[in-house]
């Protein structure tokens, strides 16, 4: 357990529902022990280990069980059933403003909050300074908390929180409230908080934001894990639920809960053990343009594919050969077919570029260049799209995701596409190059370097 944070065996938290509040009391007086409720599982059979220093997600639709786990493992709800063991100080943020009485004002909630996870007087004292900057509410730190607004008591919570030093850190959709520079703010605390080898549960509906930050995630539904593996698999299957019909929906619980039982990695996109076709030597042959074919291929995932189907998918240079290995600042054309099996009025369709981890660096469809026209096609209609491109991304593995919709039904392949940017001489890290330029002037004037990144 030395490395656990956070352990959980055969969890289950319930509550007992009652047809009415006569029942209710007709139980309570009952000499016999009868039982007149039914119990309503908020989290059931749940096994969890989460490692110190792990950044864990945890996605899953409203009512999936989230906000109890979170609750169980902070202590605020006890569990019917199974154990939970903790090994570290941990800070949490439930709810806005959780833990904070409404009476008290903001400067009495410090000292409240950290009374109750331990800290003396003395230790907040030190502490205080940091809190109420990085909280930035002015004089509002001394009304009563009933009177801030919802963003207010996300200021305070927050700065709180972090400000606590914890081992373990659990954050509910709290960056979801206040203005942009706060979350820029609340951001680098995180950050900060990752580097350090902090503990981090991090919970969101938004899945590129989870593909950011976390290297593992789980999946909630109907108050069980489904699937527990990397970020990328947890949040594809996620978005793949959530565009399914309910029939479909069932049948990737029960895959989901499969890949689970057999403790197998859900997807595996990268296939790359094969020499590549044509090899670059040297970085001036690299610094020529030059690019190869390699076998990296990627495994397609499809969602909703009896609505549409992409075919021939193919990234080209400017002589028509087909390339997965791209030259920055180069001019690419991406192709695939489309075909649709049913009518579809006001339809888009387009791309996304990704990161291997699910990062969303850029994205492009018809209706950002034909707003005013509306497209609307046929039972079995195909279409050619080309999408031209040119390569910003830095060097690292890429994939392309492919969609089509008509606002209510979606179409989508997931890994339609690999592509690597190659290696550079020069490395300035990142993702994206905005082609920078550096000029450095002596104070008289004289320029001693111009150049081009």
């Amino acid at each position: 357990m030395s490395d656990i944070a956070i352990s959980l065996k055969n969890v289950s938290k319930y509550y007992k529902l009652y047809n009415s509040p006569k029942d209710r009391l007709k139980e309570a007086l009952s000499y016999k022990g009868k039982i007149l409720h039914k119990k309503f599982y908020a989290t059931k059979n749940l096994n969890l280990e989460i490692k110190k220093g792990e950044i864990l997600g945890i996605v899953g639709k409203n009512g999936s069980g989230k906000s109890t786990l979170l609750k169980l493992i902070t202590g605020v709800l006890t569990p019917d059933e199974g154990s939970i063991k903790v090994n570290g100080k941990i800070s949490a943020l439930l709810e806005l403003g959780s833990g904070f009485n409404p009476e008290f004002t903001g400067m009495q909630n410090i000292f409240f909050y950290g009374t109750i996870l331990g800290f003396t007087k003395k230790e907040m004292d030190e502490k205080l300074d940091d809190i109420i900057a990085f909280a930035d509410i002015g004089a509002f730190i001394d009304q009563p908390l009933k009177t801030y607004s919802s963003g207010m008591k996300s200021r305070l919570g927050f700065a709180v929180a972090v400000h606590i030093e914890p081992e373990i850190l659990i954050l509910d959709e709290v960056l979801a409230v206040g203005d942009i520079l706060f979350k820029r703010k609340c951001y680098a605390k995180m950050e900060e908080f990752f580097k350090d080898g902090k503990t981090i549960i991090y919970v969101s509906h938004d899945g590129n934001s989870v593909n950011q930050l976390c290297s593992r995630a789980i999946f909630l539904m109907d108050s069980t894990i489904v699937l527990d593996s990397d970020a990328k698999s947890v949040t594809q299957f996620y978005e793949k639920y959530l565009f399914s019909n309910k029939k479909e929906q069932e049948s990737l619980k029960h895959e989901m809960i499969q890949i689970n039982n057999t403790n197998h990695s859900p997807i595996i996109n990268i296939k790359e053990s094969l020499p590549v076709e044509k090899v670059l030597a040297t970085n001036e042959n690299l610094l020529n343009g030059d690019q190869y074919l390699s076998t990296l291929v990627s495994t397609p995932d499809y969602i909703n594919n009896n609505i549409a189907s992409f075919d021939n998918i193919s990234i080209y240079n400017n002589q028509n050969d087909m390339v997965n290995v791209l030259q920055l600042n180069h001019k690419y054309k991406l192709t695939f077919t489309v075909t649709w099996y049913q009518d579809l009025q006001d339809v888009f369709f387009g791309a996304r570029f990704l990161t291997l981890k699910g990062v969303v660096m850029s994205g492009v469809n018809n209706k950002h260049y034909y707003t005013n026209k509306p497209l609307s096609v046929k039972k079995n209609e195909t279409f050619n799209i080309e999408i031209e491109f040119d390569c910003l991304l830095l060097p690292d593995t890429y994939i392309v995701r492919l969609f089509t919709s008509d606002e209510d039904t979606w179409s989508i392949v997931n890994d339609a596409y690999m592509f690597k940017v190659k290696s550079m001489p020069w490395s300035q890290g990142g993702h994206v190059h905005l082609k920078q330029t550096i000029a450095i002037h002596k104070t008289d004037g004289q320029k001693i370097l111009e150049k081009l990144l």
